[in-house]
């Protein structure tokens, strides 16, 4: 077993986090994800979002390192108040849980998560949610945290020129 440490991300370090998001959304397509964008610009802007979300209180980016300072793993996650046609109610939204591959199945993503969810806790939000695809075997792990299944979310492929041919009815 190796030693890291956990500790909250800077403002200044958001480009440091997007390779990280990069290679979470390539390993997300490996499990029936949407491909990563192949250009420079989409990255960019995510960093240039996520530097300006740190600056503020409602997002929180952590990370595991190593202790010769490697990022091993980062998770990321945003307070969001539910409104409008609901009841008024803080909620955690985890929208980045990654590990590096040779780090997994260390209790990394497990503690990462562990610290957004304490930080949720302590700014008034009542519930936490994220997004995992079916295939991915993290799910195994949120499922051990106490995550449940309250949604699915159904996708139908839209083909060109299908003229709604592929719709069953009963």
């Amino acid at each position: 077993m190796f030693e890291f440490t956990l500790r909250d991300a800077r403002a200044d370090e958001a480009k440091l986090i997007v390779p990280m998001v990069r290679r979470m959304v390539a390993d997300m397509a490996g499990y029936g994800g949407h491909a990563p964008a192949l250009d420079e610009a989409p990255w960019d802007k995510l960093a240039a979002e996520i530097a300006k979300d740190l600056g503020g209180c409602r997002t929180k980016f952590v990370v595991a390192q190593s202790s010769e300072g490697e990022w091993l793993g980062v998770a990321g996650g945003e307070l969001i108040t539910l409104g409008g046609a609901f009841a008024p109610k803080e909620t955690l939204h985890i929208s980045v849980v990654y590990v590096v591959p040779q780090f997994r199945r260390a209790g990394i993503a497990r503690r990462l998560v562990a610290m957004l969810l304490d930080w949720g806790r302590a700014s008034g939000a009542t519930e936490c949610d994220l997004n995992v695809l079916g295939k991915n075997p993290a799910r195994t792990l949120y499922e051990r945290l106490g995550f449940a299944v309250l949604e699915v979310k159904m996708v139908l492929p839209l083909s060109i020129g299908s003229g709604g041919n592929h719709v069953r009815t009963p």
